[in-house]
């Protein structure tokens, strides 16, 4: 679907102030079913705005944002250069991309961008992304972040999640049975920084339970 690029409409500022949270996923193998079981059971008037990193092969993450659009009433979309973080929007970052989120403090209300930069194709650079999406999150929207993290391979996640665990945000895992590979979840459950491990099918009504007693 696509999002509105005039911010100084009644509707667009509407939906601005409207925005409570910022949820920031990461995932890897798995990922993009267990996303397509999550995503559409959150409502279009969904006061937050979800940021969404799934490591996988390039190419692929235009397609999966497609294929759960089509079955969502969020706006899914891969973010290209910069975007706006609207209510009800789900934004997949691209593979070789880190993100940023600047603030527009003098707009009323004001106004996030998120904002994708190409990074390296180094081992280190891909595997922090997750890492550095949360923390960006965590220090511009404090407790108003929650983290979650997805089955996948790896440790990816870990640094992320006490960044917002530190702001005082909510940080939620995906259980082991539910997983198709446990490393990533297991990862930051042994680092200390998880609040709540919770099953696939259950962490959807939980993050709305969350944001609505924000």
């Amino acid at each position: 679907m696509q999002q509105m690029t005039d911010v100084n409409s009644l509707e667009h500022k509407a939906r601005m102030a409207a925005l409570k949270a910022v949820v920031v996923i990461g995932a890897s193998t798995g990922g993009p079913t267990a996303l397509s079981q999550i995503l559409p059971k959150f409502p279009r008037d969904f006061p937050a705005a979800f940021i969404i990193v799934q490591h996988m092969q390039p190419g692929f993450i235009k397609l999966v944002a497609r294929h759960i659009d089509s079955i969502s009433e969020l706006e899914i979309d891969e973010v290209q250069d910069a975007r706006i973080l609207l209510p009800g929007t789900a934004l997949f970052t691209p593979v070789n991309c880190d993100v940023q989120i600047e603030k527009n403090a003098e707009a009323s209300p004001p106004i996030y961008t998120l904002i994708v930069k190409e990074i390296g194709k180094s081992f280190d650079e891909l595997h922090k992304r997750v890492d550095n999406a949360m923390m960006a999150a965590a220090r511009q929207f404090g407790r108003r972040t929650i983290g979650i993290i997805l089955t996948g391979v790896g440790n990816m996640g870990c640094a992320g999640m006490k960044e917002i665990h530190d702001q005082g945000g909510i940080t939620i895992v995906q259980d082991g049975l539910s997983s198709v590979v446990f490393d990533m979840p297991k990862a930051a459950i042994e680092a200390g920084v998880v609040d709540e491990i919770l099953p696939l099918w259950n962490i959807a009504d939980r993050v709305i339970e969350l944001v609505g007693e924000l």
